[in-house]
């Protein structure tokens, strides 16, 4: 009877043991990781000034996420610079809430200058061409942001 009782007591150490230990095979990973391509040196060299503004890491990955999709979307645009500026400043402001807002100097500024170097400020529609450098753009952004400081 001895020695079932210590059987017994093996069997539950060795459970609690293996239940206690992590998970073996791959590692749960939480991080959300987007697909983006390396771009262009010269779009790198406009984005980068706007991605180091951006110090908090969790900012830095919820605007990548955000320009990302702006830069998908973009592309379809049938609008002018007005409306896309309001479109941008919008969904920003529906995503972000309160959370950006005076956090980050020179960020709007630098945003609305990215579009002006793009665009031009005279408002008129967006060509296909000028949607195709603003996604790229934009994307740049996005791929700078998620980059390891």
């Amino acid at each position: 009877m001895k020695k079932l009782l210590n059987i017994r007591s093996l069997i539950g150490i060795i459970l609690i043991v293996v239940a206690l230990l992590p998970p073996l095979g791959k590692p749960q990973n939480d991080t959300i990781l987007l697909d983006i391509n390396k771009p262009s040196d010269q779009v790198i060299e406009i984005v980068k000034p706007i991605s180091d503004l951006i110090t908090d890491p969790t900012d830095r990955a919820k605007l990548a996420i955000f320009n990302q999709e702006f830069a998908n979307r973009v592309i379809s645009y049938d609008t002018d610079i007005q409306k896309l500026n309001d479109v941008y400043a919008l969904a920003g402001s529906n995503f972000f809430k309160d959370t950006l807002v005076n956090k980050y100097e020179k960020l709007d500024s630098s945003l609305v200058d990215l579009v002006k170097k793009i665009c031009t400020d005279d408002n008129h529609i967006l060509t296909q061409e000028e949607k195709n450098q603003l996604s790229s753009h934009f994307m740049g952004l996005a791929w700078s942001l998620i980059q390891k400081r």
